[in-house]
């Protein structure tokens, strides 16, 4: 016999992997942007911030790479990673979750990036 918190959590976690997964064709538009800005001479956009800091990284950032990367990015319960570091570098840094409050819904946060996610359904 299930009890109702037990079909939460997994419903939950469905939820939260949806939420992410739509984040990551959001990002390769970032990139597509970013590289687009620079090119044409707006290098102080974030988009184009962004990529200058993958650059300075080390990475190399190119449009059909994000485009890859985007399409393969897979996040597993448990083991979220965040879409952002992901499509720019190729790197698979830990997110985490801040709970719901009055003000704000749930979300997942990257301390390397600093980007945020609203993980729950309006």
């Amino acid at each position: 016999m299930t009890t109702p918190e037990a079909e939460t959590g997994p419903a939950l976690e469905e939820l939260r992997l949806a939420a992410l997964l739509r984040q990551a064709p959001l990002e390769f538009a970032r990139v597509v942007y970013g590289l687009n800005d620079r090119a044409n001479g707006r290098a102080g956009t974030m988009a184009a911030e962004d990529v200058a800091r993958t650059v300075r990284q080390g990475s190399l950032v190119t449009r059909e790479r994000a485009e890859q990367r985007a399409r393969g990015y897979l996040p597993l319960a448990g083991h979220e990673h965040c879409p952002r570091c992901w499509v720019f570098n190729g790197v698979k840094t830990p997110l985490h979750f801040r709970d719901a409050t009055e003000e704000r819904p749930e979300s997942a946060v990257c301390k390397v990036c600093g980007a945020e996610y609203a993980t729950a359904l309006d």
